[in-house]
């Protein structure tokens, strides 16, 4: 064996290999460029998938409620509509009956300034109070009661006192001022009264 073919030998022998246990090294051995997107874990893709599918399902949440408070406005609108004509229809019956009143009191005054008659004046008027306070009652409209009885602040106003008589006249009303009036269980207008006070 010559030296060079020794020296040869001795090379070959001192040389030794590398095995690389990195995993992504084999697999692309094209030595072209690798997506990221191809290298993401599975369970990377399986998160994606699902907040896509979140992100998906909270747009269709979304439509829906926006569809939603779209029927309900309409809804709502139209039921202020159907009441406002409701409404209308109250009022337009309760005017109806206003309006004679207004009429006879009109001619009341006519026929008094005519003939000077204030007799026929207050005939006139005291028919027409009589047929408006027909008009309320009616509709659901009383006059409070208050003398004789105990004191009530939810419907009566004490514009005076007096001192009471007797024991058991104190807190009670002994004069109506003014009436007051109530609308089924609502007070239109308290009565104003006369209270009894023990000294």
């Amino acid at each position: 064996m010559s030296d060079e073919e020794k020296e040869k030998e001795s090379q070959e022998a001192s040389k030794f290999t590398v095995n690389d246990k990195r995993h992504w090294v084999d697999e692309d051995d094209s030595g072209e460029d690798v997506e990221l997107e191809e290298l993401v874990p599975t369970y990377v893709e399986k998160l994606k998938n699902e907040a896509e599918e979140k992100d998906k399902r909270l747009r269709e949440y979304i439509a829906a409620y926006k569809a939603k408070s779209a029927e309900t406005d309409e809804i709502r609108q139209r039921l202020q509509r159907e009441n406002e004509s409701k409404l209308d229809q109250v009022k337009a019956k309760l005017f109806s009956q206003l309006v004679p009143i207004l009429d006879n009191l009109k001619r009341a005054s006519g026929a008094a300034k005519n003939s000077g008659d204030f007799e026929s004046l207050k005939q006139g008027l005291d028919m027409t109070i009589v047929q408006f306070g027909k008009e309320l009652e009616s509709n659901g409209v009383q006059v409070i009661q208050a003398i004789g009885r105990k004191f009530n602040p939810s419907t009566d106003e004490a514009c005076m006192t007096v001192p009471a008589e007797n024991p058991e006249q104190d807190n009670k009303v002994i004069e109506e001022l003014e009436p007051g009036y109530m609308f089924k269980d609502k007070l239109l207008k308290p009565v104003k009264v006369k209270v009894a006070k023990a000294g």
